[in-house]
């Protein structure tokens, strides 16, 4: 039986729709009472985070909630070294960390929540090569004993 199959051309059932641009994927279906989600992210490679303001996009018609890193536990994660927070406390340590999540009744609104969002930094030194944050006097920027291997 084997040997009738092995070399014998199998068509695609869904190849046709694939190559047309017709399949649905799962995130093409609608779900019904859905919110959407978006998340501020630094500008800056390593800062201080000095204020946040989120009355306004918390204030802003169509958001259900506005989070910043002091409303979710201090947890680590990460998935070679635990070294990460959901959102930024107290500082951020690379471009483009989280600092404030939104979530409102559509993209767009996501969107103006986010960009009424005010964040004060403090830049602070950073390093982008081994030898910069190996070298003395070097800035720190994970605390002592605060990262865990996986």
């Amino acid at each position: 039986m084997a040997l009738e199959v092995v070399g014998t051309p199998v068509p695609r059932v869904d190849g046709a729709e694939k190559v047309t641009g017709t399949a649905i994927y799962t995130a093409d279906l609608p779900l019904t009472g859905a919110l959407w989600g978006k998340t501020l992210h630094s500008p800056y490679a390593h800062a201080l985070i000095k204020r946040i303001d989120t009355s306004e996009a918390a204030a802003l018609p169509g958001v259900f909630a506005v989070i910043t890193g002091a409303d979710v536990g201090e947890g680590l994660f990460g998935s070679n070294l635990r070294d990460l927070t959901v959102l930024a406390r107290d500082r951020v340590r690379f471009i483009g960390e989280r600092v404030a999540a939104v979530a409102a009744i559509d993209e767009d609104t996501a969107q103006a929540a986010l960009d009424l969002i005010e964040v004060e930094y403090e830049e602070l030194p950073a390093v982008f090569e081994i030898d910069e944050a190996m070298a003395p006097g070097a800035p720190i920027i994970h605390r002592t004993g605060t990262a865990t291997p996986v």
